[in-house]
Order: C-alpha cells, then sequence, then structure tokens
C-alpha cells in the first residue's frame, strides 16, 4: 500500500468551535485528553522507528517507512494546533500536561528500554490507535458525535493510522523482535497507558467541573462499557494482538480505506490539502 504523507490546511477557531466538539463534556473531554498525548507520543514512534531504519534491507518497507514517518510529523503538528485549542477553551493545563509527558518519554521510557523495546511500545500503541482508528471509520454514531468544524481533524487521522498500522510491526520483525518481546511489552503499555489517559482525561473533566458529578458523565460511560460499547467491542481486537502469528495486515481494511480516501480527497473532498501536495 502507498503510505502518503499530506499536508492538510485545517482551522481551529477557537471562538467559533464550540466548547463541546465532542457531542458533550464528557466526549469532548475524553478525546481532549488523546489528542493532549498525541503530539509527544508520535514522536516517539518517529524515533523509535527511525532508529532502525538503517537495518531495513527491503526497498518496500522503506517506502513505507518514509511515509509512516511523513504521516506522524503531520500529526504531531496538527494536533499541536488542535490542542491550542483547548488551551483556549480554558484548559491552560494543556501545555504542562504535554511537558510532562515529553518529560516522562525522553527521562523514564527511553533510559530505561532498549531500543528494540521502545520499538515494541510503539507497535503496541499503533495497534491501540489503528483499533480505534478503524472503530471511528466505521461507525457513524461516533463520528456524528463530533461537531464539523473539528471532524475532519479526527477522520483524516483515523484513515492515516490504519493505511500506516502495519509499518511499525513490520520494523519490529525486520529487527528480529520476538514475540514474548512484544507481548510482554503490550501488557506494560496497557496499564500506563490507560493510567496516563486517565489521569489526563480527570483533569479536563476537573477543569470543566464534572469530575464530581456523575450525572455529567455517566451517559458516556454507559456508552463505551455497556450500551453500545464502544470499547467493549475493542476487546477482540485487543487481544488479537497476542496470537502468535499475528500481524496488523491481517485485519484487511482496503475498501474502508478506498472509501474514506474518496469521502476526504476526492472531488469534492471534506479535508483541504495545502498548496502544492
Amino acid at each position: 500500500m502507498e503510505i502518503t504523507r499530506r499536508d492538510v490546511a485545517l482551522d481551529f477557531d477557537p471562538t467559533t468551535v464550540p466548547k463541546d466538539w465532542g457531542g458533550d463534556t464528557y466526549m469532548t473531554t475524553y478525546l481532549g485528553a488523546l489528542s493532549l498525548l498525541i503530539p509527544e507520543g508520535e514522536s516517539f514512534f518517529v524515533s523509535s522507528v527511525k532508529h532502525h531504519r538503517a537495518g531495513i534491507t527491503s526497498p518496500e518497507l522503506q517506502r513505507a517507512v518514509a511515509g509512516f514517518l511523513g504521516q506522524e510529523a503531520m500529526h504531531g503538528r496538527e494536533h499541536r494546533q488542535f490542542n491550542d485549542l483547548l488551551d483556549a477553551h480554558g484548559h491552560t493545563e494543556a501545555p504542562n500536561i504535554e511537558a510532562r509527558l515529553r518529560w516522562f518519554l525522553n527521562r523514564v521510557v527511553k533510559k530505561v528500554l532498549s531500543p528494540k523495546s521502545q520499538l515494541a511500545v510503539t507497535c503496541a500503541l499503533e495497534h491501540f490507535t489503528a483499533m480505534l482508528a478503524e472503530q471511528l471509520l466505521r461507525d457513524d454514531r461516533l463520528r456524528n458525535e463530533l461537531d464539523p468544524a473539528v471532524r475532519p481533524l479526527w477522520l483524516w487521522h483515523a484513515l492515516e493510522e490504519v493505511e500506516h498500522k502495519a509499518v511499525a510491526f513490520d520494523v519490529y520483525r525486520s529487527a528480529n523482535g520476538g514475540y514474548v518481546r512484544r507481548v510482554a511489552i503490550m501488557l506494560l503499555t496497557s496499564v500506563v497507558f490507560f493510567a496516563v489517559q486517565s489521569m489526563t482525561h480527570r483533569r479536563l473533566m476537573a477543569r470543566r467541573k464534572i469530575q464530581w458529578k456523575p450525572w455529567r458523565w455517566v451517559r458516556g460511560m454507559t456508552r463505551q462499557w455497556m450500551w453500545p460499547g464502544f470499547n467493549l467491542r475493542l476487546i477482540p481486537a485487543y487481544l488479537s494482538y497476542f496470537r502468535p502469528g499475528f500481524h496488523p495486515g491481517d485485519h484487511d481494511a482496503t475498501a474502508l480505506l478506498d472509501r474514506w480516501r474518496d469521502q476526504l480527497f476526492g472531488s469534492p473532498g471534506s479535508v483541504t490539502l495545502r498548496q502544492g501536495t
């Protein structure tokens, strides 16, 4: 699959984007917490893959890596702009959250884990993002919750996460990464990711004064974990990662990608590219 770097032109005007752009306060803060983790996370992904780039002998994988690096760089850039919107909406803790995550990744993760284990972390988190991205692209109930002003960001990002979902995994295999390391790092990464995302989400809910008002967020929790149970539905895909023969390409998303490439970048498309791209 050709992995294309797209220089998108998105605009997030805090005076026109509603404060509850995610449908309600709970989902807005939930997705906002994810967005705050993305720029530094993408930077970590890029560095972990780059470290092993010289050892790749396959021309096809080299081209895929180039596309992966370009896409991830664009994701980090656009989510930094989006996080400025969160700051403008009153989440003044946003820059501090990003700085703390940067410190954790650079001073803890990169100091404790070997380069190959860091690449395994990237594989694990790429699996998370691919699961979430494909769910967003397939389920109009999730998409319709997003305000039209921010929907292009999340759909473009989702499309590209599914496009390059196998790249880090293939680099890990080319670096002779093994099964035991892969699944052990997935378990560790799962615990750390959910802890960090939950803490960040709580901070944003506290800022919006709903943390101690369950009647303000019980609907969101119900939709995630009971009915329709969006998070519950991801469990089989998550567990598939633990199969010894797992590969991200086992689940074919070609038709889904073709559909969304046309909707986002066809004529007319809902996402604008900068001139010259």
